[in-house]
């Protein structure tokens, strides 16, 4: 293999691809990225069994061939080698690197090493979506999820298809988002209805790997799911079980409704962190005006706070604590002026979105004293 490329278009390469390699060491080829050139293109790859990423970049390919090279010192260089025009080509097991006034050679491995990366059937059957869609949308279901060692099925998302929808769901158990993207958003040819488990782990590779104006094509089959742009393809296995029944824990009224600015809701909750710091508990209290909400926290060591935020409440609530880390997560995804939020006890669950806003919910409980 012998090519030469510009070092920016093979810094992105190696980024995207990168993404895909894990702590796999029984395995050490799975540390390392595969380049097959071909063409005009060169498809960078890296997998770690679970999940494996594609992209292609554009290079002058003056003899064909492929081969691997660990990721974390090719990267490495690569960042920090200054030329713009860089002349790659393997000899006798090693990766050279090649400048003007530079050359450095990385150990490598044969191709023939690297895992086969798995086919997914690409039928007539897709969907096509813009990737910024689906990018926010990952994002605001990503802030309620975690991995869980104890309850393996909330380490995925929940890819819920029907012909006039798709609902993106993600959990941890203390708090839960859902995303519906309706079917004006989206093209698809499919018929029939289905649902997935997404792996954690995929639905946050493929939001960082994702750029703002490109299509993204979804397939898939019994147990694998297809990510392809044209630039970049994302393979991921799918989980088996199911998802828990969520929405049971939907409220479907509300004792008060709440409206706050977001960006001083924001700013009150990143205050009362410095004294609940330690517990991440944070009150919220009608003042008896009703046009405020006390936000307050306290800490023994470290003393109390206080925030009184301008509200339009509806309804009646009384004191209830809530994760403030939680209430911010999600209030940075959001881009509205202004946020909704409704409660009821200090025992149920609260709902915040944006104001008149369907599309998107996100419920969390709060914290029994």
């Amino acid at each position: 293999m012998k090519v030469i490329v510009i070092r920016s278009n093979l810094k992105e390469g190696i980024t995207i691809a990168e993404r895909a390699i894990g702590e796999n060491l029984n395995l050490p080829i799975l540390k390392n990225i595969l380049f097959e050139a071909e063409g005009s293109k060169i498809k960078i790859t890296a997998t770690n069994l679970e999940i494996a990423i594609t992209t292609v970049i554009s290079g002058k390919v003056i003899e064909t061939g492929k081969f691997t090279v660990p990721a974390g010192i090719f990267s490495n260089l690569i960042n920090n080698i200054q030329s713009d025009r860089l002349n790659v080509e393997d000899k006798k097991g090693r990766m050279e690197i090649k400048t003007d006034n530079y050359e450095a050679s990385v150990q490598g491995m044969t191709a023939n090493d690297f895992p086969i990366t798995p086919k997914i059937k690409e039928t007539k059957e897709f969907i096509e979506i813009k990737s910024a869609l689906l990018k926010e949308a990952l994002n605001q279901i990503l802030v309620a999820a975690q991995f869980s060692d104890v309850r393996q099925e909330l380490n995925n998302i929940f890819f819920d298809f029907s012909t006039n929808a798709i609902k993106l769901v993600a959990t941890d158990s203390f708090r839960l988002a859902e995303k519906t993207i309706a079917s004006q958003e989206f093209s698809t040819n499919h018929t029939e209805k289905f649902s997935v488990l997404i792996p954690l782990k995929t639905a946050q590779e493929l939001a960082r790997i994702l750029k703002e104006n490109e299509i993204v094509k979804i397939y898939h089959d019994e147990n694998q799911i297809l990510f392809k742009t044209e630039q970049t393809e994302l393979l991921s296995r799918l989980s088996e079980g199911s998802f828990p029944d969520y929405a049971a824990v939907i409220p479907k009224e509300f004792a008060a409704e709440i409206v706050f600015s977001r960006e001083e809701f924001l700013s009150a909750l990143r205050l009362a962190g410095i004294f609940g710091s330690r517990t991440s508990e944070v009150k919220l209290k009608p003042h008896e005006s009703k046009k405020v909400v006390e936000v307050t926290s306290a800490d023994q060591a470290l003393g109390e706070n206080n925030y009184m935020l301008p509200a339009k409440i509806q309804g009646k609530f009384g004191e209830i604590v809530f994760n403030w880390r939680y209430i911010a997560d999600v209030l940075k995804t959001l881009k509205t002026e202004d946020v909704w939020f409704g409660v009821n006890s200090e025992n149920e669950p609260a709902e915040i979105k944006s104001p008149g806003d369907a599309s998107y919910l996100y419920i969390l409980k709060p914290i029994a004293e």
